[in-house]
Formats: structure tokens, C-alpha cells, sequence
């Protein structure tokens, strides 16, 4: 292994732990020596990589956001099929995305409930809301036009399943591999008013 892949390495393990420390106690009870004894490196360690405890801060929302973006601002690219398969895969693939990144997901829950505290971090995961709402909604205009949504308000359909995901990871504790996320995904399906027959199966 390089010298440059080792410090890839180590920086990775570093932001893994501050997503991990940062979600179960919140900014102002993490320490640095907390997230260095989580990553298996020294304290000075955590200081190449990220200049102050705020940077590592910023760094633990945005660069996993970075990686879940792609699932929701492709919509047409990522997921093929009639609106009505697109968005069962979409849902699919959507919901095992957040059932593995429950610490991330908590750890942005507590940017959107302090707008006031954190408005850059929240002004890029109210954007990220955003972008999805966007690209999802000519699908369910389509599906409308074709009989298998029911009609109704396309953004007000997309924010609902947001809120749907955020709520579930809040709720449900459970390993990814749990049987819920399965029997979720209907109840996510649900939400933007399937009605062909057979659609659950």
C-alpha cells in the first residue's frame, strides 16, 4: 500500500468515526480524543486531516451526502422502467441507501432540527430535498398521465417520502438486514398512491 493510499485510509477511518461519535452525542459533546480513540489513531492524527473540530464536523455531513446524492438526483439515469417500476426500484434502492447509513442520517437530523446552528450545513440538505423533488416529479406527472398514481400535488408526494425515510431511521434501530425495511418499502410505495393491481408484488 502507498504512502497516499495509507493517509486515504486513515483519513476515511477518521470521518467514519467522527459520523459515528458526532450522531450518538451531538457536536458539543464529542471531543476530538473521543473520535481518535473511535478511529484507532493518535489525537494529533485527526489534525492533518481536518484543521478544527467544526471542519470534521462539516466534512462528517457533507462528504457522505456527496455519496447518497447520486440515488436521488438520477432518477431517470439510475432507475429504468414505466413510472410505476422507477419508482419501486428507486424505492428499493432508497431505502436499503438509508437502512446502511443510520449514523449519517441521525447525525443530519440534528443539522435540520438546528437551522439556526448549522444554516450552511442545513441550507445543503434542504437543497439535497430539493434537487429530489425536482427530478422525481415528471416520473409521477407520467404515472398520473397513465393511470397508476393517483392524482394529487407531485412535490407534496416527494417531500412526504423524505419524510417518510428520515422518520424511518429514526424509528427502526434495526440492522439493515431486518425484515422491516422489506415490509417498509410497500408503506413507502404507498405513499405516492399506486393503484394498478399487483403493484405490491
Amino acid at each position: 500500500m502507498s504512502r497516499e493510499e495509507k493517509m486515504m485510509k486513515k483519513r476515511a477511518a477518521i470521518l467514519g468515526a467522527a459520523v459515528k461519535t458526532y450522531s450518538e452525542n451531538g457536536f458539543a459533546e464529542t471531543t476530538i480524543s473521543a473520535i481518535a480513540k473511535e478511529a484507532g489513531v493518535s489525537f494529533g492524527s485527526v489534525f492533518t486531516y481536518f484543521a478544527t473540530k467544526e471542519v470534521l464536523f462539516e466534512a462528517a455531513i457533507l462528504e457522505p451526502l456527496e455519496e447518497i446524492k447520486p440515488y436521488f438526483s438520477e432518477i431517470e439515469e439510475r432507475y429504468s422502467g414505466n413510472p410505476m417500476e422507477m419508482v419501486r426500484n428507486m424505492i428499493d434502492c432508497q431505502l436499503d441507501v438509508f437502512a446502511r447509513n443510520k449514523d449519517f442520517l441521525r447525525l443530519s437530523q440534528q443539522v435540520l432540527a438546528r437551522p439556526d446552528r448549522y444554516p450552511v450545513l442545513f441550507a445543503e440538505l434542504s437543497a439535497f430535498v430539493d434537487v429530489f423533488a425536482e427530478r422525481i416529479y415528471p416520473v409521477i406527472e407520467r404515472g398520473q398521465k397513465e393511470g397508476c398514481f393517483y392524482e394529487g400535488s407531485p412535490v407534496l408526494m416527494a417531500q412526504s417520502y423524505i419524510s417518510l425515510l428520515n422518520g424511518l431511521r429514526l424509528t427502526f434501530i434495526d440492522d439493515h438486514t431486518n425484515l422491516i425495511w422489506s415490509n417498509m418499502k410497500i408503506q413507502a410505495l404507498r405513499l405516492f398512491g399506486p393503484v394498478t393491481e399487483g403493484w405490491e408484488s
